[in-house]
């Protein structure tokens, strides 16, 4: 069963908020491998003007380092679930089904369980985080970056809260924790 890691960068905490807050994705991203290489791949999306009022996402968005005009000019929400969509039909061939992982499950779940994303119906494998804790016997949960780094993992090309780039770095992690390459 093929793995594939998705990652969402969003307005915000959303349900990890104190208190929890309606917030929304603004760029989806996967990574798998096929043939031996790493395959990825991502889309910016629209979820509405009132996510963004009054300068509520200015912080979410600094840190994934997406700009509003970004965003404001990407395709709507459902056409970006449709894109992510024809995107996982194309990773199906390779298998009956396919195994989802995410670097902090926790997270990214809730905001791709629901309307119009639909993957709460999706096999869902253990936590990333989690693993990589376990592996490198931290007793706090690591960052992505941190845990590729003590997992001796060069950083895919591109930046860091990049969908498709944190999806392929979380992708390695999960490789070498569970001893694939």
């Amino acid at each position: 069963m093929p793995v594939v890691v998705i990652d969402a960068e969003t307005t915000g905490l959303g349900h990890h908020s104190k208190p929890p807050r309606p917030d929304a994705v603004v760029q989806v991203g996967m990574a798998y491998r096929a043939n031996g290489r790493v395959r990825r791949w991502s889309t910016y999306c629209n979820p509405g003007a009132q996510y963004f009022a009054g300068g509520r996402a200015d912080e979410a968005l600094r840190v994934n380092g997406i700009s509003l005009e970004t965003i404001m000019s990407s395709p709507s929400v459902g056409e970006a679930a449709e894109s992510l969509g024809r995107q996982l039909r194309n990773v199906r061939p390779l298998a009956d089904a396919i195994e989802f992982r995410s670097f902090n499950k926790s997270f990214d779940l809730p905001f791709l369980s629901g309307d119009p994303w639909n993957l709460e119906q999706c096999t869902w494998g253990d936590c990333i985080m989690l693993d990589a804790q376990k592996h490198l016997r931290w007793y706090k949960w690591p960052k992505l970056s941190e845990a590729a780094e003590a997992l001796g993992i060069e950083w895919p090309d591109g930046p860091a809260h990049d969908a498709a780039v944190d999806a392929h770095a979380a992708l390695l992690v999960h490789e070498k924790v569970c001893g694939r390459v």
